[in-house]
């Protein structure tokens, strides 16, 4: 049982290996394409993923849970300003360097919403995961004494709204920015809305 365990996990972890390897060298994913590269059949992938969506989000689950993402938390300063500037940066980094799979990982979130669009909400998945905001909300926690809960609250959101993907997309697509300044517009908003907020509570 443990081995045929371990084989199932092998070849889950496969499947979203070859998906990851597609969508980075701009290929549309299809089950049968994903098969193909990770040398399974495609009646197998059909077992573990029923749509390249389901495929892609695995994919998003498994890169929140690297290292790589874990250590974005790690050493952050004590001042609220630096603690905030290196999480937007480390996150702009990060998902720079994988755009194309980050890009997919957004359009099966924006996919899965519209499936469920229609159905109560009770019956619904959660669209994303909350990595990036509790990344945020843990490079915001010394202000928690210091501003106001609702101020307080308003600015961890305020700041969600400048950084991760669709700040990202925004910031190429319609500004038509190149990664290095869009990571530093990115980090001037997050810090221009942390002035603000802290201004306004006094």
């Amino acid at each position: 049982m443990a081995d045929r365990t371990n084989q199932k996990q092998r070849t889950r972890q496969a499947l979203v290996d070859a998906a990851k390897t597609l969508v980075a060298n701009g290929r549309p994913l299809t089950i049968a394409d994903v098969a193909e590269a990770a040398q399974v059949s495609v009646a197998t992938a059909y077992r573990y993923f029923s749509t390249p969506n389901d495929l892609v989000l695995e994919a998003a689950a498994h890169q929140a849970a690297t290292p790589r993402v874990q250590q974005i938390m790690t050493d952050l300063p004590e001042d609220p300003a630096d603690r905030i500037d290196e999480v937007v940066r480390r996150l702009a980094e990060f998902q720079f360097g994988d755009e194309a799979l980050w890009r997919a990982i957004l359009r099966a979130d924006l996919e899965r919403w519209a499936q469920q669009a229609t159905l109560d909400s009770e019956e619904r998945m959660p669209i994303r995961g909350s990595t990036r905001l509790d990344m945020v909300q843990e490079a915001l926690a010394p202000l928690a004494g210091k501003l106001p809960p609702q101020q307080h609250r308003k600015l961890i959101m305020a700041t969600m709204l400048v950084c991760g993907m669709e700040a990202l997309v925004a910031a190429r697509d319609a500004c038509g920015l190149e990664p290095d300044e869009a990571t530093d517009v990115m980090r001037w908003a997050a810090q221009a809305l942390l002035q603000v907020a802290l201004g306004n509570s006094t």
